[in-house]
């Protein structure tokens, strides 16, 4: 791991990372707008995620913000990036993986969607690499 900060060093020397972070930022924020495309289109089906709850008893407003807690992080770590910032994203992934898990047993469709996005802010991750001081 050392071997690839030592070369994305180099790399970020000879180029200017402002793209970069514009482009994970980016796609940070399109990331919070999927898992809200999610929370919609799963109430509509009428299987809502588990943060969610069902819509006759709706889960308490912080447990509904948790999902884009999490990719708000990721998004302030991409505006502040630093030697670990990679270290964030993942742990980001890793909650999202987590948020994801929930929904297999009864909203396996809804959870479907949310391993794509966490896919997704995996591949944000690696990019939000080029973006490091």
């Amino acid at each position: 791991m050392s071997a690839l900060l030592g070369t994305l060093d180099a790399v970020n020397v000879a180029t200017n990372a402002q793209p970069w972070r514009a482009m994970a930022s980016i796609s940070w924020v399109g990331i919070m707008l999927c898992q809200a495309a999610i929370a919609v289109s799963s109430r509509n089906i009428g299987k809502s995620a588990w943060w969610l709850g069902p819509e006759s008893n709706p889960r308490f407003p912080l447990v509904w913000a948790l999902p884009f807690a999490i990719t708000i992080a990721g998004l302030i770590a991409t505006q502040r990036p630093r030697k670990f910032t990679i270290f964030i994203h993942l742990a980001c992934v890793v909650a999202l993986v987590g948020v994801a898990l929930g929904d297999v047993a009864n909203a396996p469709g809804v959870a479907l969607l949310e391993f794509v996005v966490a896919g997704i802010a995996l591949l944000v991750s690696f990019v939000s690499l080029a973006a490091r001081p």
